[in-house]
């Protein structure tokens, strides 16, 4: 086996890990990627026929179980983790994580993905905080206080260097808007009007990637904010598909009605739980957009090598692929 970083990835399924694992085994540096899931079978199903498997080591268990996780990072001699997580227990399963990591005196630098926005002790002072409310946003703030705060240095038994990527909206996101699009000639998220940035979660996937490469040399102790500098408000989402589509797309408005129909919508698929939460954060959207500063932008293209991927592209060639059907 070769001596190439060993990478553990959380959620190697989803939107951004999928991509990430893709990522990784490209890489010159040979890394092996170490992937916990509940159901390995799956898993390995969905991967690629094209990445090399030597590499590759699906290991089934709950990553909720903190002593799983410690033993895996044991067993497999991980070096870097990228940490992504979501979920009704987000709060227990990140801080029992990062104890594990702690515990296995394996892991030195850990990439954690939070979301685009300050979420410092600064930030809280000023205010940050006000009109915040769902749930799986204000994990964040305490998640990246942890890390900022909480963490022994790497150089310390247990310790470990860290980077922190704020990623703003998917573009795949709108790929849930699907049917309401085509059918209803309705975009159904009410993003307002304050602005919201967009993100491709390849370029999510690419920072992470970079970071765990970079292993605590220049971007340790960073938090990164990922995709557009440009915010697209629901008007204008909904005339970016209007225009690409050739039929008219109306937006939904972040007002009572459309708030409220988006959070029974959304609780029939997730639950009324995650539809409240889901609202929430709209709301907050609507009152103070979701975006980042000039300067955040440009540390982001140190990052990943270049700007970062166009989402005005990816709308219409995600309705030239819709139009094919």
């Amino acid at each position: 086996m070769d001596k190439g970083p060993t990478y553990l990835l959380t959620a190697a399924a989803g939107n951004i890990g999928k991509r990430l694992v893709a990522v990784l085994l490209s890489l010159p540096s040979r890394p092996h990627v170490v992937l916990p899931t509940s159901n390995a079978a799956r898993l390995g199903s969905l991967l690629s026929d094209a990445l090399d498997k030597s590499r590759i080591h699906i290991v089934e268990g709950n990553i909720k179980d903190p002593n799983f996780v410690e033993s895996t990072l044991k067993a497999h001699n991980v070096t870097g983790v990228s940490l992504c997580l979501t979920g009704d227990d987000e709060l227990f399963t990140t801080t029992n994580f990062l104890d594990a990591i702690k515990h296995s005196e394996t892991v030195k630098h850990v990439v954690y993905i939070s979301a685009c926005e300050d979420y410092s002790i600064d930030a809280i002072s000023n205010g940050a905080l006000h009109g915040q409310s769902a749930a799986h946003v204000l994990v964040k703030y305490l998640a990246e206080a942890k890390l900022r705060h909480g963490i022994l240095p790497r150089q310390e038994t247990g310790g470990f260097s860290w980077t922190i990527l704020g990623p703003s909206l998917f573009f795949d996101n709108d790929l849930r808007s699907k049917q309401q699009i085509l059918e209803n000639a309705v975009f159904d998220v009410p993003l307002g009007e304050r602005g919201v940035s967009r993100v491709d979660p390849g370029d999510i996937a690419l920072a992470a990637a970079n970071a765990l490469e970079d292993d605590g040399k220049h971007w340790a102790s960073k938090k990164v904010m990922i995709g557009s500098l440009q915010t697209y408000t629901a008007n204008q989402v909904a005339r970016l598909w209007s225009d690409a589509l050739g039929r008219d797309v109306q937006p939904t408005l972040s007002d009572e009605r459309g708030l409220g129909k988006f959070e029974i919508a959304f609780g029939k698929v997730a639950g009324p739980a995650w539809g409240r939460d889901l609202r929430l954060m709209y709301e907050t959207f609507g009152e103070r957009g979701f975006k980042m500063t000039e300067t955040d932008y440009k540390v982001q293209i140190g990052l990943l090598g270049r700007e970062p991927s166009s989402y005005e592209n990816f709308v219409k060639l995600t309705a030239r692929e819709w139009s094919r059907e």
